[in-house]
């Protein structure tokens, strides 16, 4: 621990604050690894004589899923860039 945070409330509270805000940034750095996986090993629904009804809900279901992944992505690239400001905005309070 710092010098003088066990003396100042606020410091050790912005210190705490950091460490939970960087374990967050670090599971969701693990969420998005696994989102990356999964949009990898995803089928694409490549051309192939299957035709029918079935083949157009498997393809729908296809664009389905990859419509959800790219959401999910999204929202953890948002979440990781609003805690990298959190985290940013806390380092100007310590000190």
């Amino acid at each position: 621990m710092p010098q003088g945070s066990d003396s100042d409330p606020w410091a050790l509270t912005v210190m705490i604050a950091r460490s939970l805000l960087e374990e967050q940034g670090a599971a969701l750095s693990l969420v998005r690894a696994r989102l990356d996986r999964a949009r990898a090993l995803a089928p694409t629904g490549a051309e192939s004589e299957w035709a029918g009804p079935a083949r157009r809900l498997y393809d729908a279901g296809l664009d389905e899923l990859h419509r959800s992944l790219s959401s999910a992505q999204a929202s953890v690239e948002a979440a990781l860039a609003d805690t990298r400001r959190a985290i940013d905005s806390l380092s100007g309070h310590v000190g």
